[in-house]
């Protein structure tokens, strides 16, 4: 077993990524290079005498565990952008607005055999973001920072999938058609109505094609003794717009 392995302990969990010093917990001191004998499924105890459960560091947690700068896109958009378009895992994939680097993370994942350009204006984001993918072991990241529209004006491949989570996104769209491959998609990512439809529309003007916005709801539930009830809390994050090249 090597690092980077997860800690976890009911809805307490941590990122170990060296087996050496101390942990400090909700239950307690973990001594880490303890977790040198030990193999997937086990369980270490806290000086207290509190367990948790040694689990492999996996995708599901790079969402709750990468360091943060930007707030990522949650894990239910992301799903949608795998799914809706229909992600190979041999795809050439142009990701501007970095950020954290949780979707880029995911795409380089489910891309094995493909390559992740992802652009960050900001040198901090990226320097976090770059911490994240060392973490996760991604190799098939390239990472630039820069003006996102100046670097695509560098590029002589055309890419499967572009994704916008950036300011100033409906400008992009005219280079997104420029140089998706045909049958590619674009897909952008906004926290406002009134953006989402800029876009779209730019998508229309462009003659993008199977053009689809709309936003995902996740209602958690309340399960208890008495009965199972949606929580009062509804998770709004954002909007998804999708465009298709065809031709």
């Amino acid at each position: 077993m090597e690092p980077p392995v997860v800690l976890s302990r009911g809805k307490h969990s941590f990122l170990v990524e060296r087996f050496e010093g101390v942990l400090h917990t909700h239950h307690g001191v973990i001594k880490l290079e303890e977790l040198k004998e030990k193999d997937y499924g086990d369980e270490v105890r806290t000086h207290l005498g509190v367990k948790y459960r040694i689990l492999p560091f996996k995708p599901s947690d790079f969402f709750r565990h990468f360091k943060r700068g930007a707030t990522p896109i949650m894990p239910k958009d992301i799903g949608a952008i795998i799914a809706y378009t229909g992600l190979s895992p041999d795809s050439i994939i142009f990701d501007a607005g970095t950020g954290s680097g949780v979707l880029a993370a995911y795409l380089a994942y489910f891309n094995k055999y493909g390559e992740v350009v992802t652009v960050e204006k900001r040198k901090d984001f990226a320097e976090i973001a770059r911490k994240n993918f060392e973490t996760a072991g991604l190799k098939n990241i390239h990472q630039i920072i820069g003006d996102a529209l100046f670097v695509a004006d560098g590029f002589k491949v055309d890419f499967d999938l572009i994704v916008l989570d950036m300011k100033d996104d409906v400008a992009f769209i005219p280079k997104a058609k420029e140089i998706l491959k045909p049958g590619g998609y674009v897909v952008v990512y906004n926290p406002y109505i009134e953006a989402a439809r800029d876009v779209y529309r730019e998508m229309e003007r462009r003659d993008f094609k199977e053009i689809e916005a709309f936003e995902l709801l996740k209602v958690d539930l309340d399960i208890k003794r008495v009965g199972t009830r949606a929580s009062t809390k509804i998770w709004h994050t954002g909007y998804l717009v999708f465009g298709r090249k065809l031709g």
